[in-house]
């Protein structure tokens, strides 16, 4: 009985014992791999600190003889913005505005005023003194005759007018007549003149400028007998009477 229970014993304690074992062994092994984590994260963190300790900015070069090693600013500048404000209005240019507005209206003023008094002058000095009337003791002097007073160089031809007829109207008659054929150069006007029977005195009646051709007449009365006689007045003087014709009546 006693060696079986010693038999039984004997491999529960070497189960225990290879048991302990194993668990010393990996309870050693955990250690160890935690041991060896940790230095490897040491190490790496001893090497990143030394290459970040070791990094050296690059000096910039500058113009001069002179280099110096320039510092970077990691932190971002200000933005700064182009926007300026509005300058408010000077107070000195309002006045000067209003200073000029001033100069400006009195020199209008004084314009108008200057204005005013020489139309007020020219009208003193446009105001005509009427002369004192002639004498009636004077003596009037003739008028020159229309021929006499258009007198000028002889002209080459002169005509008489031509077609010259009258027709009969409600108060009388109107004598027509037209211009000479060639020689109308230098011609001034028409002349129309009436006399009683054949023998009497030519009466001048109108003198029409170069541009008429006709003339009205009155009768005064049925009895008698009257002639018409139209004539070419020239610029040199000369008269030239065309055809005469009679009408019935008395004429003026």
């Amino acid at each position: 009985m006693a060696a079986k229970k010693t038999a039984r014993k004997a491999p529960k304690k070497a189960v225990k014992k290879a048991a302990k074992k194993s668990t010393k062994r990996s309870s050693a092994k955990k250690s160890t791999a935690r041991k060896v984590a940790k230095k490897s994260v040491k190490k790496s963190s001893k090497r990143a600190s030394k290459k970040s300790s070791s990094y050296k900015v690059p000096p910039v070069p500058l113009s001069g003889s002179r280099s110096s090693v320039s510092t970077i600013s990691t932190t971002p500048k200000p933005a700064t913005s182009s926007y300026s404000a509005p300058k408010k209005a000077n107070s000195s240019s309002g006045s000067s505005n209003k200073v000029m507005l001033a100069v400006i209206l009195g020199i209008v003023i004084l314009a108008v005023a200057v204005i005013a008094k020489g139309s007020s002058s020219d009208d003193e000095a446009t105001t005509v003194t009427p002369t004192p009337a002639a004498s009636e003791s004077a003596m009037p002097t003739e008028s020159a005759s229309p021929a006499a007073s258009t007198t000028s160089a002889p002209l080459a031809a002169h005509e008489a007018p031509i077609k010259i007829v009258a027709h009969y109207t409600a108060t009388g008659a109107t004598v027509f007549w037209k211009a000479p054929a060639t020689a109308t150069e230098g011609i001034t006007g028409y002349n129309l003149e009436l006399r009683s029977g054949n023998t009497g005195e030519w009466k001048l009646v109108a003198t029409v400028p170069a541009t008429q051709f006709s003339q009205d007449i009155t009768k005064n009365d049925s009895t008698g007998w009257y002639q018409v006689k139209v004539s070419t007045v020239y610029s040199d003087g000369e008269v030239v009477a065309g055809k005469i014709f009679g009408l019935p009546g008395s004429w003026a």
